[in-house]
């Protein structure tokens, strides 16, 4: 390989280019112009993104009238594999469901108090509370009988925060999230 040679009238080297100090600063880097801007970009999608992604009451919400779909449905499949009415007492913050007592292998007709928790299949008893800031709209009483059906003389909702469940009368069909 060949060295280039130098040319005594300028003094550069043929065959090269000189280099500038303007081209060699221009590819060194982001300017403070730029920095700054992103920082501030990311300043401002922080200030307004971020509460979005601690605030999860929203999705407290949802689990909890999830959580109420799934008991009044429940509640209403061991009434009608007991024989036994149940009774879902469902307050602003709290939930349980109740059982008739049996007596001789039936059901005490009579029996009104429904002393008997409802087990779950775990062994705990089927009632539980709302998560912080959830609140029921409205507090309700369902019994459901032998036959799945509500008690209920009309259609009722439940709101859970924006999501809405409803138990039909009679047939105590629940509809909801």
């Amino acid at each position: 390989m060949q060295s280039p040679a130098w040319s005594t009238v300028s003094g550069t080297c043929r065959g090269r280019k000189p280099r500038s100090a303007g081209a060699a600063r221009g590819r060194s880097g982001f300017t403070v112009v730029e920095l700054v801007l992103v920082i501030v970009i990311v300043g401002v999608l922080g200030a307004l993104a971020g509460p979005r992604f601690f605030d999860n009451r929203s999705f407290s919400e949802r689990a909890y009238a999830e959580e109420l779909a799934s008991m009044l449905r429940y509640a209403q499949k061991v009434a009608v594999g007991s024989g036994c009415r149940v009774r879902v007492q469902v307050a602003a913050a709290a939930y349980d469901l109740m059982q008739q007592a049996a007596s001789g292998g039936h059901c005490d007709a009579m029996d009104t108090g429904y002393p008997v928790p409802v087990g779950l299949p775990s062994g705990e008893s089927a009632a539980g509370s709302a998560p912080p800031g959830v609140t029921v709209g409205t507090p309700l009483v369902v019994v459901f009988d032998a036959l799945g059906r509500s008690n209920l003389a009309s259609d009722q909702a439940l709101s859970v925060g924006t999501h809405t469940l409803t138990i039909g009368a009679g047939s105590g069909l629940v509809t909801g999230p």
